[in-house]
């Protein structure tokens, strides 16, 4: 049924068409029954339209959670965002999380110190699940903007990324975000705005980054005081 309740156009364009066909045969033929078909093809029209209109689907609960985050990105709303997340919601790149205090945090960090041109989102698919009230969005964002740091500003240019949002249902009617996967980003904002310990190193050997961003081989990540132990004097030993 999403012909009706998410996407009418072709079913009330169709209708629309129909109608005007019945108005053409009205006028050669002088017929009176064009004119009451025609009337009924718009009359049909018109309900699904309305039909669309009050109908709302999960489908599209989501969408709009997804462009009330967009508003919120290019205001720099962090608070605007935040109300939309649940309280465990969880930051996931490369298969490593950060819990619902850090996810916002990390948030709120980023977007207080950053400034949009523009943010379109594009290809939005949606999907959710009525046995599991559990939902997915899947876009493109393309945008331009900047980053403020202590050290610099960084330019961020026209970027275009692809990112993941899971989603459950918290109340009736009520989708929030439960979690962010960014999916394909650019190197230079991945750097900048991911915290250190998501950041995945340039050489790809499945080392750490400590928290200036240096990164940590296997081989030589930090390892704990070592303890020496007194060995006794030979000297004591003798009788």
């Amino acid at each position: 049924m999403t012909f009706l309740s998410e996407d009418p156009t072709y079913l009330a364009g169709a209708l629309g068409v129909l109608a005007g066909a019945f108005l053409i045969a009205l006028r050669v033929t002088q017929q009176g029954k064009y004119l009451i078909w025609a009337l009924s093809s718009l009359g049909l029209a018109m309900t699904v339209l309305l039909v669309e209109q009050f109908w709302i689907t999960d489908n599209e609960r989501i969408e709009r959670v997804v462009y009330d985050l967009r508003r919120a990105v290019m205001t720099s709303d962090a608070e605007a965002v935040l109300k939309h997340l649940t309280p465990d919601v969880q930051y996931v790149q490369h298969g490593t999380g950060l819990p619902g205090g850090a996810t916002r945090e990390l948030i709120r960090n980023n977007l207080s110190n950053a400034t949009f041109d523009f943010v379109y989102i594009r290809e939005l698919q949606t999907s959710a699940g009525r046995q599991t009230r559990r939902g997915k969005a899947e876009f493109r964002i393309y945008a331009k903007g900047r980053l403020h740091t202590a050290l610099q500003d960084y330019n961020v240019g026209t970027a275009d990324s692809t990112w993941s949002l899971g989603f459950q249902e918290t109340a009736p009617g009520v989708w929030k975000v439960n979690r962010i996967t960014p999916v394909s980003i650019p190197e230079g904002i991945r750097n900048v705005s991911s915290p250190p310990r998501l950041r995945e190193p340039s050489g790809g050997h499945g080392g750490l980054s400590d928290p200036a961003g240096r990164f940590m081989a296997p081989g030589n990540r930090p390892r704990g005081p070592r303890i020496r132990v007194p060995q006794p004097d030979p000297a004591a030993t003798k009788d």
